[in-house]
């Protein structure tokens, strides 16, 4: 039986999502268990962990995500019937293959994170965060930009491969 495509991208968006606002986190403290403050820029900075973040975290979730949608979709457990587009648009474009889309949505995810957030940073006055604060930051962000790339990966792996 074929599951709805959106109701299939919110559980699988809610399944990298929560792993994150859990792991990144943990990872940060374990980066610095004596939970001091993370300036915005530097060497162990926000911006350092937030462009290295962007691209790891995609990168897995993507690995993870393409393997399961192509095996759900060679089942026949979801299907692009529901007036799914099947062309056009930059996500055709882009490779089917979990490496190749989950380095390039990553190098583009950090190319925009880390300047938005260093940018929002700035005009609020802030230099950096107290680690609390910098753990927070990680749980709210990891897990947005985990769903956001679970969601690309999965409408990606139901376009046809564009040929030019």
């Amino acid at each position: 039986m074929s599951e709805p495509i959106k109701s299939y991208i919110r559980s699988a968006g809610l399944g990298a999502a929560v792993p994150n606002m859990v792991i990144n986190p943990a990872l940060a403290w374990l980066t610095n268990r004596q939970m001091k403050f993370v300036p915005l820029i530097g060497d162990d900075s926000m911006v350092v962990d937030t462009a290295i973040t962007s691209v790891i975290l995609t990168l897995i979730v993507t690995l993870f995500i393409a393997s399961g949608t192509r095996r759900d979709i060679d089942a026949g457990r979801i299907t692009d019937s529901e007036g799914f587009p099947r062309s056009g648009g930059l996500l055709s474009r882009l490779p089917r293959q979990g490496w190749a889309l989950g380095l390039i949505i990553g190098v583009g995810a950090a190319l925009i994170i880390v300047p938005v957030t260093f940018g929002l940073f700035r005009l609020f006055g802030v230099a950096g965060l107290p680690f609390a604060g910098f753990a927070l930051f990680k749980a709210v962000y990891t897990p947005l930009l985990a769903f956001v790339v679970a969601r690309w990966v999965i409408l990606r792996q139901l376009l046809p491969i564009r040929r030019s």
